[in-house]
């Protein structure tokens, strides 16, 4: 295999990206891009991108963990930084990240260029209006007047070398990161002899959904706001007044998050969780995504679980030996390795859950969104699967609808859908656009029959061994002027359908046992 860099100018595509259309100006797509590489990608001049530090080391870099690791604040992905050298090493989990990385580079270095440009006969005031100026500004945080001058310092020219990718990379990675959940685990869990109900979905709303860590600290929490958010605290009253339809309880979810900066406060969370023998794996130095394995019969001994969830048999729960296997959602590709993996090693899998967000064509931010048929791109097969939240869903959004029985459409990637792909993709009434139903299912059909499937087939899933539940927001409206979530993490328009979803998925389970 060859290891030689490029150029990311030379991926650049000859055809306006979905996101470009959308976002409409400069500012807005350097936002995006900018909220999912670190910031330390002003200072480099290559992005090195591997699965694995035994690839990394093969080639030379047999330090890349010891590099100072660094974040992006909506893009989960394991970088470390070299200063001296101007190198970030990436970790790659599936060809969806090869793809995510190239575009936002190649995004970030277009939109800069620009920039630089304009910037020699004007100023950034003259270019911007006051809502674009603040939203760059929040994107580039504290460090915004540095990271300015040195866009109207120098133009970007960045290089990007993959040093492996093959699909045994991908498969050996996801590997590592099991045995390290079982190394952790297998002393009292024995996850790998126990049902499994494997969840996809965050790593905050089932957690605070079973230990209620934010209502047992209602007070703490309304008094902190009140002095410190008074922004949040006015929403809070609107709520009570009856003037804004979001769930109390979602929203004292939701500000937790605040709470949780102070180091006392995030201990009590700890421990509460202790409690309830919840365990939290953090990311490994192969997969970044956080794991939380959940006793069915310790939820039975929570004080504090949401009163939405019904137990109707306690005594029964109380006996279940099931687990649920909560993770962080992954993006992309990276589904189908990690589902797979699951599989291979557990005894027993009883359900699959698939919480996520998606562009929709037909619904408004907030909406849910419940599909049939999923369509992926990457095989080119159509699943038809019975999801279980198309007849059962036993709450209601307050703020929005639930659409059910929906066609979706698992993508490549975001960058790569263009207007005329949209036109298509709503001409075959596939309304829901995301990208990790498609992996997920078809690691559940390698679960399923005897055979893996080829491509370009119609799936009929409805004998899948186990229950299947897929539900997604929306978070993207490619056809209505709505505002966008892709230029934000989570904010107030989300959180009500991030919980329905939580919540549905834990009373599937619940009842299941």
């Amino acid at each position: 295999m060859s290891y030689n860099y490029s150029n990311v100018r030379s991926h650049q595509p000859q055809h306006p990206s979905r996101y470009h259309r959308i976002f409409g100006s400069s500012i807005s797509a350097i936002v995006y891009a900018v909220l999912r590489l670190p910031e330390e990608i002003d200072l480099i001049h290559k992005v090195i991108a591997a699965p694995t530090p035994e690839v990394f080391s093969s080639v030379g870099f047999k330090d890349v963990n010891l590099w100072p690791n660094v974040t992006a604040p909506a893009r989960r992905r394991k970088y470390h930084f070299n200063k001296s050298k101007k190198l970030l090493a990436c970790f790659i989990n599936s060809i969806s990240d090869i793809d995510d990385l190239t575009n936002l580079l190649i995004t970030f270095q277009v939109e800069w260029n620009k920039l630089h440009l304009l910037l020699k006969e004007n100023s950034l005031s003259d270019l911007v209006s006051t809502e674009e100026l603040n939203s760059l500004s929040n994107a580039f945080g504290s460090d915004f007047q540095k990271r300015f001058e040195r866009i109207k310092d120098h133009p970007l020219d960045l290089r990007i070398q993959l040093l492996a990718g093959s699909w045994v990379d991908y498969c050996k990675a996801t590997q590592k990161w099991w045995k390290n959940i079982s190394k952790i685990t297998d002393g009292k869990l024995h996850i790998s002899k126990r049902p499994i109900y494997f969840v996809s979905s965050n790593a905050h709303s089932l957690v605070n959904l079973i230990s209620g860590f934010a209502l047992k600290e209602k007070a703490g929490l309304l008094k902190f706001i009140k002095k410190e958010k008074p922004d949040l605290y006015e929403i809070y009253k609107s709520i009570l007044a009856g003037e804004n339809n979001l769930p109390e309880n979602d929203f004292l979810y939701f500000i937790s998050r605040y709470y949780l900066d102070n180091h006392q406060n995030h201990t009590a969370k700890n421990l509460l969780e202790k409690k309830i023998n919840l365990t939290t794996i953090p990311s490994s130095k192969f997969l970044d995504i956080n794991t939380q394995i959940i006793s069915l019969k310790d939820i039975v001994s929570s004080k504090h679980l949401d009163p939405r969830l019904k137990i109707k048999s306690p005594a029964k729960l109380n006996k279940s030996d099931a687990l649920i296997f909560n993770i962080d959602y992954p993006l992309g590709f990276a589904a189908y390795h990690i589902l797979s993996e699951v599989l291979e090693n557990v005894r027993e899998m009883r359900g699959v859950y698939v919480m996520g967000k998606a562009a929709v064509l037909n619904s408004e931010i907030g909406d849910i969104q419940i599909p049939r048929l999923v369509y992926d791109e990457h095989t080119g097969n159509s699943y038809i699967f019975r999801n279980c939240f198309n007849t059962f869903f036993p709450f209601v959004n307050n703020q929005g609808s639930i659409l059910t029985n929906q066609k979706a459409v698992s993508v490549l990637g975001t960058y790569i859908e263009n207007e005329a792909l949209l036109k298509n993709y709503s001409q075959e009434n596939l309304t829901v656009i995301e990208m990790e139903s498609g992996p997920y299912l078809e690691a559940i059909s390698e679960a399923t029959f005897d055979h893996r499937h080829t491509t370009n087939e119609t799936i009929d899933l409805n004998s899948a061994p186990f229950d299947i539940g897929i539900v997604d927001y929306t978070s993207d409206t490619p056809y209505s002027k709505a505002r966008n979530m892709g230029v934000k993490t989570l904010t107030l328009d989300g959180v009500e359908p991030t919980y329905l979803a939580s919540l549905a998925i834990l009373q599937r389970i619940i009842e299941l046992e």
